[in-house]
């Protein structure tokens, strides 16, 4: 039946892709203050890289790799990991449907259709998805596998209300936290890497997130993220606002059962522009890490981020930017064949003993690195109104890597934007960025 519906659902989907006419958002309805519009957007994403199949993965799991945690780091399996080409597309066509009824209430609803081609059964995107979080209402499913499959998901569904003083949404939303422009310690919800191919892509959160608009720039919010479980559920409180030309934001809130306090600044420095991120956790859960001689409590830790970016006024002006991050949860460089890999695993007493670790071992952040060190640097350039480059690098302190990522993107026409660019590391294997692939990739973002 899978098999049957697969095709239908391709031809579909290619369809909408490449036959829609390129306009500007759809009105549906109005009277008065309330209205009905509709807009959507095609992306396609090609994306070049190395990878590892799952298959010759699972070929060389045997049975003595669980017998110690020595055994399992050294697994045969791991020398299959990143010794295939790998080639990926991803087309999407995005629908947003927004109405209001009054000066009050308002909703957003946007679905997402998307066909995936090419090497889809892998074991990165395998781990990655025991790895990933679940939203607490599951609207999301599958057609197929590989090497076509069809996938549809909500992206976005909420019902806001605005009043002068009250404003409240409920339902699945971007909630974004933090001031800094590569990472985001502090945003607990949706923190998006900066090596991140779709930068403006976020999953959301199902929540209900309510804010008291006082005088001036002031505003105390307060979040419930709830999750499967009720051990999963998240409570967040934020006070921000202005004082003295500092931007400022307090947080408190528990995140997998962790209590989180922490601090975002912002401010100018001259001409150019300061800010500050401080986050402290203390997590309450137990982990296993691979090696370890039991379950113990996760450590304090702190995380902290200092960014300045500056517009050098030069032809049409140079965006630089330069950002430190301290992670004080890490995960470390691994150890055997397994390598960085390993620090993403953990130990359990029953079989299969060794597993992917649970979120637990994130302490409730969001910001995931293996090296406590590391700064960014970033550039970009308006090369012609149409044109743009861009060029970040990051560099590990600890394990003495890096990564570069270039891009160039190109607006030819109001509802069409391309974007091509390229990331390749340097550094030995027990690094932060030494055992990433070169990725190459072309993104084209259709607007109907």
């Amino acid at each position: 039946m899978r098999g049957r519906s697969t095709p239908s659902c391709v031809l579909a989907l290619a369809w909408l892709a490449f036959a829609c006419e390129p306009a500007a958002a759809r009105e549906l309805w109005r009277s008065g203050d309330a209205y009905l519009d509709a807009s959507g957007e095609v992306r396609e994403i090609a994306v070049w890289t190395r990878g590892t199949s799952q298959e010759e993965f699972e070929a060389g799991v045997e049975p003595a790799c669980f017998s110690s945690p020595m055994n399992f780091a050294n697994c045969p399996a791991f020398d299959a990991v990143g010794d295939e080409r790998v080639f990926t597309s991803l087309t999407r066509l995005r629908l947003r449907v927004e109405g209001r009824a009054n000066p009050h209430w308002s909703a957003v609803v946007s679905f997402d259709n998307e066909l995936l081609a090419g090497d889809l059964d892998t074991f990165e995107a395998s781990f990655s998805e025991q790895l990933g979080t679940n939203t607490f209402v599951d609207a999301s499913g599958q057609v197929g596998r590989d090497p076509v499959s069809y996938r549809y998901s909500l992206y976005r569904g909420y019902l806001n209300f605005e009043s002068e003083r009250f404003e409240a949404a409920i339902g699945r939303q971007r909630i974004p936290w933090g001031v800094a422009r590569l990472w985001n310690p502090i945003d607990r919800f949706n923190a998006i890497r900066p090596l991140a191919i779709q930068p403006d892509e976020s999953p959301g959160v199902d929540a209900v997130n309510a804010r008291v608009l006082f005088s001036g720039f002031n505003e105390l919010e307060f979040v419930f993220a709830a999750g499967r479980e009720s051990r999963d559920h998240d409570y967040a409180a934020r006070f921000q606002g202005v004082a003295r030309d500092v931007d400022f934001g307090f947080v408190v809130g528990a995140f997998d059962a962790a209590t989180t306090v922490g601090a975002d600044f912002a401010a100018n420095l001259g001409d150019a522009a300061g800010r500050a991120e401080i986050v402290y956790t203390h997590p309450t859960r137990d982990v296993w890490p691979v090696g370890a001689p039991g379950p113990s409590r996760l450590g304090d830790f702190w995380q902290v981020v200092v960014s300045v970016d500056y517009n050098l006024d030069w032809g049409s002006g140079v965006y630089l930017l330069a950002e430190h991050l301290y992670n004080g949860n890490a995960l470390g460089f691994g150890a055997g064949k397994a390598g960085p890999l390993l620090p993403f695993f953990e130990e359990q007493a029953a079989p299969p003993f060794y597993v992917p670790t649970s979120p637990d071992r994130f302490g409730g952040s969001k910001v995931i690195t293996r090296s406590e060190q590391l700064t960014g640097f970033q550039a970009a350039y308006e090369l012609t109104p149409e044109f743009r480059v861009t060029a970040l690098t990051i560099y590990d302190w600890q394990g003495e890597s890096a990564v570069f990522f270039p891009s160039l993107s190109y607006t030819p026409l109001d509802w069409l934007d391309l974007i091509l660019g390229v990331q390749t590391a340097v550094g030995g294997s027990r690094s932060e960025f030494g055992d990433s692939p070169t990725t190459a990739y072309l993104l084209a973002d259709f607007y109907f």
